[in-house]
C-alpha cells in the first residue's frame, strides 16, 4: 500500500485560520441573532405595558367624567365630607395600574385673565417671582407675553412682535389673542428658555387659559396663592400645608381680606366653591408621563354634561414610592351621592 504524501504545513495552516473564521463568522451570527429576539421580545413586553396602560388610562378617564357630571361639587370638592374628592391636584388610585389628579381650575393662577396693564401685570410679576427669577428677567417675560397676547403690533420695552420672532429662529409668530392652553407658554419668546420655571414645579401646571377670573383659595398652590393675593412665599406655603393637613379647611379668610362673595368688595372674585372646570391629569402607575386635558361642565348643555377644551400629553415628575403607596383610591360615584334621590342641588358655580 502507497502511503499517502502530507500536507505541506502551509496548507494544513490555511484549512486551520479557515475554520477559525467560519467558526468566528457562525458566532458572530448567533449573537446577531440572539441580539435581534432579545431586542424584539423587550418591543414586545413594552407594547404590552403600553397598551395595559392606555387601558388603565381610558378606565380611569370615564371614570372621571361620570363623577364630574353626576355628582355635585361642594366647598369639599366632588361630593362632601371626609370621602370627598379634593379638587386641589392630589393624586388618587384609579382602578388598577391608574393614578388620577383633579385640579380646580379656579386654583391656578390665570395667564388670560388679567389686563395687559395695571393689577394685571402686576400679578403676572408676583407669579414670576415665585420661581426665583431676577428682577430683569421678570419685566422682560412680563412683556413678551403681553405682547403675545395683546392684537396691535406694538412691541412693549422689552416685548417682543413678529419680527423678532422669526430673528429668534423661531417658526411661530405671536398669536395677538389669549393663550389655547398652558403648553403654548413655551412657545412665547424668552419662556421656553428659562429653566427655572420648566424643571421641578412646571410654570404650565400651575397656569389655567381661561378668561374667567374667579379664584379659589382652597384648591390653590402656594404659587398662584401668592401671586393673587400678595402673601410671601412663605405665608401661601404655609397655608397651603395647613389646608391639606385639614388643620385649616378654609383658608380664604386668612388669605384675602374683606368680605368673601361680596360683589363690591376687594375679595369680590374669591370663591370658596370649585368652578365649571377642572384639570385632569391621568398618568400610569410608575411612570414618568401622562396625560392632561381640561373639563368644563355644561349642565345645561345641549349635546352633553362636559365639553373638553384640550388634552395633551405630558411629561411627570415621577412619584415618591411611599407616596405613591400611601394614595387613597377614586370613590366611587355610589359613594358620594345617593342615586335613590331623583333631584339633588347641583351647587352654581
Amino acid at each position: 500500500m502507497k502511503r499517502q504524501p502530507a500536507l505541506p504545513r502551509s496548507q494544513g495552516g490555511y484549512i486551520l485560520a479557515l475554520n477559525i473564521a467560519v467558526l468566528a463568522m457562525m458566532l458572530v451570527g448567533a449573537t446577531y441573532i440572539g441580539e435581534r429576539m432579545t431586542l424584539a421580545l423587550k418591543l414586545a413586553q413594552a407594547e404590552q405595558r403600553r397598551v395595559a396602560d392606555e387601558l388603565a388610562l381610558e378606565d380611569a378617564r370615564a371614570r372621571v367624567l361620570f363623577l364630574l357630571s353626576t355628582v355635585p361639587r361642594t366647598r369639599d370638592g366632588l361630593g362632601s365630607g371626609e370621602h370627598a374628592v379634593r379638587l386641589d391636584g392630589r393624586y388618587y388610585r384609579a382602578g388598577e395600574g391608574a393614578l388620577v389628579s383633579l385640579q380646580d381650575a379656579r386654583g391656578l393662577f390665570g395667564i388670560n385673565v388679567f389686563g395687559l396693564i395695571g393689577s394685571g401685570r402686576d400679578r403676572i410679576e408676583r407669579f414670576l417671582a415665585t420661581y426665583g427669577l431676577a428682577p430683569p428677567d421678570i419685566a422682560r417675560l412680563t412683556d413678551t407675553l403681553l405682547d403675545y397676547r395683546d392684537g396691535d403690533n406694538l412691541r412693549r420695552i422689552s416685548g417682543a412682535e413678529a419680527e423678532d420672532y422669526l430673528a429668534a429662529g423661531k417658526g411661530d409668530t405671536p398669536r395677538n389673542a389669549n393663550l389655547l392652553a398652558p403648553n403654548e407658554l413655551g412657545r412665547v419668546l424668552g419662556w421656553g428658555e428659562q429653566e427655572a420655571l420648566w424643571q421641578e414645579d412646571p410654570v404650565s401646571e400651575e397656569v389655567h387659559t381661561y378668561p374667567r377670573g374667579s379664584f379659589n383659595p382652597n384648591t390653590a398652590g402656594w404659587r398662584a396663592l401668592a401671586a393673587q393675593g400678595s402673601l410671601t412665599p412663605e405665608i401661601a406655603q404655609s397655608l397651603v400645608r395647613s389646608r391639606r393637613s385639614g388643620e385649616i379647611p378654609d383658608i380664604s379668610r386668612l388669605a384675602f381680606s374683606g368680605a368673601i362673595g361680596d360683589p363690591f368688595g376687594a375679595a369680590a372674585l374669591v370663591s370658596p366653591f370649585p368652578g365649571e372646570t377642572v384639570i385632569v391629569t391621568l398618568r400610569p402607575a410608575g411612570a414618568n408621563w401622562g396625560y392632561r386635558l381640561a373639563v368644563e361642565h355644561t349642565p345645561i348643555g345641549a349635546k352633553s354634561p362636559w365639553r373638553i377644551q384640550y388634552a395633551y400629553r405630558v411629561a411627570l415628575a415621577p412619584l415618591d414610592d411611599k407616596e405613591a403607596a400611601a394614595l387613597a383610591g377614586l370613590p366611587l360615584a355610589g359613594a358620594l351621592r345617593d342615586f335613590a334621590v331623583k333631584e339633588q342641588l347641583q351647587l352654581p358655580f
